[in-house]
């Protein structure tokens, strides 16, 4: 059966209960904010993640902040930043169980040549890993990248099954200048990891950014059946999470029993 897991929106309280009411593991998202990493505020927000999921067996997942990271930059101070912010996640993700840590890559496209960026974000990646085990894979989401190209030459230049592609289905359609079935087909099993929500894709005259709805999977321009077979096809293996708004949870687990992902 496909391992499918909710985002809990900062709201873990108001997820969990859907969780295992269906099955489903979770993604925390409750530390995103770079601006929270003082101890107090962590211990304490650990802990109550830790009440909130103490009989909880499901899979977990942890997301790390991601404003304003570059991974491959060229400013040491940045990507100094940038390493101490992975290593505060992968802190909290080991104490609280979770086997998977979403991260953004920062890359800004048309800022960077791609070899340049790809050799500081290997350099990057074999320093992160050098003192980490095997319990935890870091999962890299697309946000603004325009295609995938950037993601797969990372992924195969690190070379580390630690290291995965977290494919963000709404990121691709809203911001990239290809369908996200291409994403798709380009990555294969780089993927191990889903967002899966929908959106209306780019607004003429827009910022596309501005149309990163987070909707409900039956609510955007996303030919979500078309988009679950061929995840199934060529990403078998890769974690599902449901990344929508709260409101629109229920539909979208609505769809995916539609086509048989979940009883």
């Amino acid at each position: 059966m496909k391992e499918i897991r909710i985002c809990d929106d900062t709201e873990p309280e108001r997820v969990i209960l859907d969780c295992i009411t269906y099955g489903m593991g979770i993604e925390i998202q409750g530390f995103y904010n770079p601006n929270d990493m003082n101890e107090a505020k962590v211990n304490e927000l650990v802990l109550q993640y830790k009440e909130i999921l103490k009989n909880f067996d499901g899979g977990k997942s942890l997301h790390a902040p991601f404003w304003e990271l570059n991974l491959g930059s060229k400013n040491n101070i940045i990507r100094d930043v940038t390493m101490q912010t992975f290593n505060y996640a992968y802190r909290i993700a080991k104490e609280l169980g979770c086997t998977e840590i979403v991260v953004h890559n920062g890359f800004i496209p048309n800022t960077s040549f791609y070899e340049g960026w790809i050799k500081n974000a290997t350099s990057f990646w074999q320093e992160f890993f050098s003192d980490k085990d095997d319990s935890i894979t870091m999962m890299v989401e697309n946000q603004c990248e325009e295609d995938y190209e950037i993601l797969k030459m990372e992924i195969d230049s690190v070379n580390d099954p630690r290291l995965k592609v977290c494919l963000d289905i709404g990121h691709a359609h809203a911001n990239s200048n290809m369908p996200v079935e291409e994403w798709i087909k380009g990555l294969g099993e780089r993927i191990g990891y889903l967002h899966l929500h929908n959106n209306h894709g780019k607004i003429k005259g827009r910022p596309s950014y501005k149309n990163d709805e987070h909707n409900g999977l039956d609510n955007g321009t996303i030919n979500m059946e078309e988009v679950l077979k061929l995840l199934e096809k060529f990403c078998p293996n890769a974690i599902w999470n449901i990344e929508c708004k709260l409101d629109e949870l229920k539909q979208s687990i609505d769809v995916l029993k539609k086509y048989n992902y979940i009883k």
